[in-house]
């Protein structure tokens, strides 16, 4: 048993408490309680370690668990940017390839219009040849 000095404040027990051979069941300093109550005390102790070690793993696993989401949604997002990024490079080519054939058409286009002026200049100055020389020649009256 273990003596402690918080005894010597101790009340005097109850007369129900004195009785015996000698009249005390209990002596000062003495304290009779002090088995139970270490006992209680490591078995408290035990409790708590094992309530921190559940609480540790509980927080260690939301912490995977958190980490996991993260890298998950990292990957959505990487996977996203990747589609959206070939949307914009097909795109782009695209849009080249649609700017060149139209560039192309253009250029035809001009190009023949530039035939049909110089053929139509061609025509008009034969014409005007072919007129001259008509002109100059005789011509049967019609009279």
């Amino acid at each position: 048993m273990k003596r402690t000095k918080e005894t010597i404040f101790r009340e005097h027990p109850d007369w129900q408490q004195r009785q015996g051979v000698s009249g005390l069941k209990e002596f000062d300093g003495e304290d009779l309680q002090f088995d139970s109550r270490n006992k209680f005390n490591k078995d408290q102790q035990k409790q708590w370690i094992f309530e921190q070690i559940e609480e540790k793993r509980r927080r260690q696993e939301q912490e995977k668990a958190e980490e996991m989401a993260y890298a998950q949604q990292t990957l959505e997002i990487n996977r996203f940017r990747g589609m959206l990024q070939d949307n914009f490079a097909s795109r782009k080519t695209d849009m080249g390839v649609a700017t060149k054939q139209t560039n192309l058409q253009l250029a035809k286009e001009k190009k023949d219009k530039e035939e049909r002026e110089k053929q139509e200049k061609l025509a008009a100055e034969r014409a005007e040849r072919d007129l001259l020389l008509e002109r100059g020649r005789k011509q049967p009256y019609q009279g």
